[in-house]
Order: C-alpha cells, then sequence, then structure tokens
C-alpha cells in the first residue's frame, strides 16, 4: 500500500512539474525551436535550436574571410553558406509588468546563457597574381560564447499560448574572440500548462 501511494504521489508530482513548459517557433535570428521551463513565477530556462537563411550574415562571413591567415595574398569573390546550425542554453529571470484591464500576463525577462553556431562556408576567391584561376574552399566555422538576453513576452489568458519578443548580445570566446553580435527574434509558443 506504500509503495502504490509512493508511486502515486510521484506520477501526480512529475505530471505537474511536467506541465510547467512550452514549445514553440522563434523567428529571426537564429530561426528554429524554442523550449522553455518554468520554476515558479519568477524562473525558467530554455533551450534553442535552429538555423538561419543561408543569405543573413553576409557581412560577416565576408569579414571571417579577410581575418583568416590562410587567405592572406587572395582576393574574396564570394561565398555560400551550405548549412548552419545553432544551439542555445539559458538561464532566465521573469518580472510581471502590471496592466490595468488586460486579460493574460505581460511580463519581461532577461537572463544568460550560451550559444554554439556551426557553419559550413565554400568561398570562393583569387590568387591575385592569377587572376584567372579562380579557387574554392570549404570552412567549418565553429562560433562559442555566452549571451545576454533582453525581452517580453505575453500569456494569453484562455489559450495556452505565448508569444514573445526579444534581443541578445552574445561575445563570441571561439572562432574570434572578443567579437560582439546582436541578435533578434519574435516567437510563439504552446504551453502545457495555465500561467
Amino acid at each position: 500500500m506504500k509503495r502504490l501511494a509512493f508511486l502515486i504521489m510521484l506520477i501526480i508530482s512529475t505530471a505537474a512539474v511536467a506541465q510547467q513548459q512550452g514549445i514553440g517557433l522563434r523567428l529571426g535570428d537564429p530561426m528554429g525551436v524554442s523550449y522553455k521551463k518554468y520554476f515558479g513565477r519568477t524562473h525558467a530556462i530554455e533551450f534553442g535550436i535552429g538555423s538561419v537563411p543561408a543569405n543573413w550574415n553576409n557581412q560577416y562571413y565576408i569579414n571571417s574571410f579577410q581575418e583568416y591567415p590562410r587567405y592572406d595574398g587572395y582576393r574574396y569573390q564570394n561565398h555560400t553558406v551550405q548549412s548552419t546550425l545553432y544551439l542555445q542554453a539559458r538561464y532566465l529571470f521573469h518580472y510581471n509588468i502590471p496592466v490595468q484591464n488586460m486579460e493574460g500576463k505581460l511580463e519581461w525577462y532577461w537572463g544568460g546563457g550560451a550559444m554554439l553556431k556551426a557553419s559550413k562556408i565554400q568561398y570562393r576567391y583569387q590568387n591575385r597574381e592569377a587572376p584567372f584561376a579562380p579557387a574554392r574552399d570549404i570552412i567549418n566555422d565553429i562560433d562559442l560564447g555566452p549571451e545576454g538576453i533582453i525581452g517580453l513576452e505575453y500569456t494569453f489568458q484562455d489559450v495556452p499560448l505565448t508569444v514573445f519578443g526579444e534581443t541578445s548580445l552574445f561575445m563570441e570566446i571561439a572562432d574570434r574572440p572578443a567579437t560582439i553580435r546582436g541578435f533578434g527574434a519574435l516567437g510563439v509558443r504552446y504551453n502545457f500548462f495555465k500561467r
């Protein structure tokens, strides 16, 4: 009987904990899937996986070409981003924004985390001494670093949806140390609970 009671309590507590989460789409840089797990009313963790369209961040990849020592003496022609994968992990702090006569819940949040970006880029370039002999090269670009986030989210009262908008700053510690980049996104999440 004690085992049965323990098992029932375990299932109930697991179900209650499992309800404090949401999953949805993130549109922006990066685009992908966002999973958020809430702890009480003021803390959350978020994980994201995504990519970007091939023509985004063009200037970043041109600058990268010019900074790679292996391309000294070569002239950049163009590049193609063959694939990009983003992974994000964040810890967030939420604060209620009281608005009179508003159904639902409006919150602002901030936090920190880490981002990993892996891209495969094909560069086309020329040797300045042999301009009629174009060359190609494929680079695997790995960027890793901390990220600071600030955002706003609205959770509907009668519908299990949250819409959000956020901006973040990312500082690379791997591949181009101390390079700071800005990111932004809008998104929507389906909630498995009522906030």
